[in-house]
């Protein structure tokens, strides 16, 4: 099983989701952390992938033992730099 870290930002944005979310968000991280099939896309002209969780996504760095968490939030802000 992978390690999962937090970085400032997307522990940030954690603590002030709905409790609903959060424990969404954390469910498919763990999830993919154990191999288990996840809706994962490459992100286009960065190194980072992406999860879908809902209508919420999941910007991820896998370094193979260690997935780091970029950030993560609504699908419609997420992306904007």
């Amino acid at each position: 099983m992978k390690e999962i870290r937090f970085t400032t930002a997307a522990d940030r944005a954690l603590q002030r989701m709905q409790p609903k979310r959060k424990a969404a968000i954390l469910d498919k991280l763990a999830a993919y952390a154990r191999g288990a099939p996840v809706d994962i896309k490459k992100m286009q002209g960065k190194p980072y992938f992406r999860i879908r969780v809902g209508s919420d996504r999941v910007i991820i760095d896998d370094k193979g033992n260690v997935v780091m968490v970029i950030d993560a939030g609504p699908r419609g802000s997420i992306y904007k730099e």
